[in-house]
This record gives structure tokens, sequence and C-alpha cells, in this order.
């Protein structure tokens, strides 16, 4: 499949995606939409930035009639993301007549509640407040033919397996999904084994994990000195548009601030702003805006092809983790550029993490770098997070999650279900 056009899809279908500029489909798409097309359950192994939301919106629209009949659901793991794939839909979706409602945490119930009683074809939302809305009798799951799970391996490891499991149970027994996931946990092929006995695999990833035109590198510094390796960093090698990730909802806010003093053009997202200040953050980050400081969760549903260079100032304590922020770079056949900032006790993470990933990390030629430590047989000790002159620790607390409370990293460890993060 070179175009769209070979796949037959109704001519307002068609034209929206000529009005988007989509005419080639991604690789993704490609192995997918067809196998969709034929109404069976799919479950694909992709990464972040491969074109996944319209490989398997693209097939949803084109099987569902405007009947004003709730047929298909799309579950995402944030806010931010439910935004993102909504929007897609409207840029799709409208030539068809098809309508769809968004449903997520810290937005008006009442507003969500009336965009369903106008009888969509399609919900978006994320898991917390699907169920919130069906079990306050707004919302009615019987009659949904289709489920996606998007990023399905994030949404489960935050803690929403039971919510998701529940959701899914409420639609129609002969439902068809379509599981979208980076990586296939423990839990995503537990919850798959459950609900899609009959289903095709689809392995949208070449042997490496992360695209070959992504160059890896880092910087060793003591947790004092990090601050001053990222301004010389910025400033040595000029990245065009990165988000820059902080380990921690304070250290988001306190690098944010220091950039933009620097006199560096920089926005902020993590859970301790409220929803419209997410939003507007990233509305600004992509039309004028050099530097996005975010952490993991937050930063979930940005996905923006122009970005350069991905910026760990605070290495991830998991491989997927780095797995998923440098898959935001080096979009559409472009190069692009992951640059970690460790501390001294951090270089078996990096070790780790080439031989996870399949990728070369570079020590990058920078003055007055710190040592690195000799590697222990027990790697156990966590190291500190830096963001000023006082490194801060996160306490083993993963999640931001705004008003919500934190698990502990060793209760997390203890249990596969894991109480969710209300969106």
């Amino acid at each position: 499949m070179n175009t769209f056009e070979e796949l037959e899809l109704k001519k307002p279908l068609l034209e929206s995606l000529k009005k988007i500029n989509f005419i080639e489909p991604t690789e993704i798409q490609a192995m997918t939409i067809p196998v969709a097309l034929n109404d069976k359950s799919i479950m694909v192994k992709s990464k972040t930035g491969s074109g996944k939301t319209a490989a398997y919106l693209i097939p949803l629209i084109q099987l569902t009639e405007p009947k004003g009949k709730l047929m298909n659901l799309v579950l995402v793991p944030t806010r931010e993301l439910a935004i993102q794939v909504f929007g897609v839909f409207k840029s799709l979706g409208s030539g068809c007549k098809l309508k769809g409602a968004l449903v997520y945490g810290g937005a008006s119930i009442s507003r969500q509640a009336e965009e369903i009683r106008n009888r969509p074809e399609f919900i978006i939302g994320t898991p917390g407040r699907i169920k919130d809305m069906r079990d306050r009798g707004y919302l009615n799951l019987s009659s949904i033919e289709r489920v996606v799970l998007d990023e399905a391996d994030l949404m489960l490891d935050m803690g929403f397996y039971d919510d998701v499991e529940d959701i899914i149970s409420s639609t129609k027994k002969d439902r068809r999904m379509f599981l979208f996931s980076a990586t296939m946990t423990g839990d995503v092929k537990g919850l798959a084994s459950k609900f899609m006995k009959e289903s095709e695999y689809i392995n949208g990833e070449d042997e490496d994990v992360t695209p070959s035109s992504i160059k890896h590198d880092y910087i060793v510094s003591e947790n004092h000195d990090k601050v001053d390796f990222l301004v010389r960093y910025i400033k040595d090698y000029n990245p065009e548009k990165a988000i820059i990730f902080s380990n921690t909802k304070h250290g988001a806010s306190f690098l944010s601030d220091k950039l933009r003093r620097e006199g560096f053009k920089a926005v902020q997202i993590h859970g301790d702003l409220s929803q419209k200040q997410r939003e507007d953050s990233i509305a600004k980050f992509r039309k004028r805006e050099r530097f996005l400081v975010a952490t993991d969760v937050a930063a979930r549903g940005v996905d923006i092809p122009e970005i350069t260079h991905i910026i760990n100032y605070d290495l991830p304590r998991e491989d997927k983790t780095y797995i998923h922020r440098v898959g935001r770079t080096a979009r559409f056949g472009k190069d692009g550029t992951a640059m970690s900032i460790i501390l001294p006790d951090e270089m078996y993470l990096i070790n780790r993490i080439k031989r996870t990933a399949g990728v070369e990390i570079s020590k990058l030629p920078m003055e007055g770098q710190a040592e690195e430590a000799k590697p222990r047989r027990d790697q156990r000790r966590r190291p500190s997070y830096g963001y000023g002159s006082q490194g801060k620790r996160n306490s083993g607390r993963r999640y931001d999650s705004g008003n919500n409370k934190h698990q502990s990293t060793r209760r997390r460890e203890s249990t596969s279900r894991r109480r969710p993060r209300r969106d």
C-alpha cells in the first residue's frame, strides 16, 4: 500500500486526508489499516510517533455510518493524548458527518454529558472519567462495537488495569478491539488473552527498539552542576525544538523558570498545573516556544513532528520510559537527538538502556564533567534527582497526577494492580 487511495476509502475521508496532507501512509499505517478494514481485532506493537492514531481512526471512520448511535470507544492514558486524538478525529471524520465526544478529568462533567446526549458515534477519553460517566448514568457502553486501547502499556502501568477491564466488559460481547502498545508487558498480554483471543498480531517495529535516525548522547554531572550543564549544552548545541524531561513536578517548574531567566523561550507541563494551563503551554510550544519542560505523565499527549531534541535532565528509572521519551523525535524520516544528563552513579542505567534499546549512547566532549562511578554489583540505591544547588529526591514516587496521591515505588513493585491516576 503506497497511497491511501488504494484502500478505496469513502470520498469525504480521502478528501479529509488530503486536506491535512496525508498522502502516503506511514509503515505502521500500511501494515495496520488493511487488516483493520476487515473489522478484525488487532494487537499492534508500535512506538510513539509512528502514526498510530491515524492507523486506527481511518479504519474506524471508514467502518462507521452516521447513525447517531455510540459505536466506537477510544481509551487513552492521559488528558493531553485524549485532546490530541480528538483533534485528529475531527480533522478526519467531519466530512463523513460523524460526531464525537471528548471525555477526560479536569473538565466540566455537565458539558461532557451534553456532548454524550448529542448521540455521537465516537467517544474518546481516559479510563477514570469514562468509568465515572458510566457509573453516574451519563454513558451507556452496551452499544460499543469497537474498542481502541492506545498506549496500552502506559495506561495499564499507570494503574488503570481494573478500570479498563471493567469498561471493556461493559461493551458488546462480540466487540472488536484495536490494541496499540510500544511494549508488550505482562499486563498488556494478560488483558489481550482475556479479551482478544482471536486477533492478529502486527509488529510495527524494526529490530531496533528506537529509530536508527536518533543520535544518543550523555553528559556526566554532579548534582549541583546539572543546571549549568543544561544551559551550556543548549548554548553549544543549539537545539531547535526540544522537550526537557524532569522526574519531578518541582524540577520541571524550576527548570522552566531557570531557562526563561537565561533568555530562552520555555514553557512547562506537569501535574500541579490546571488543565487549561497545560493546554496553553502545549499550544505555545507548538507555535513559538523553543523548550517544553515536562514530566512523563504530562507529556504523554504531546505529539509534535518538529521536535529535534529530547533532553533527559533526569534519567528515567525504567528503560521503556526512555524509549517512550526519545520516540518523540526523529519523526517521519527526520534525524533527532536524545541527550541525557546523568549523575556519576547512573552509568549503569545508561549501560542497561544500551542493551535494552539496542543503541549506542556516546559521551559528549564537554569540559568539566564528573568522573563516572565504578559499577557496583548491587545497583539498588536510587540516585538523587537534581535541579539546583541541592538535589531533591522523588521519595520513591513515580507519577504526578494533579491533586491525586502518589504511590510509593515499593508498593508499585509489590502488586500488579495499582490505584489509577484519576483523569
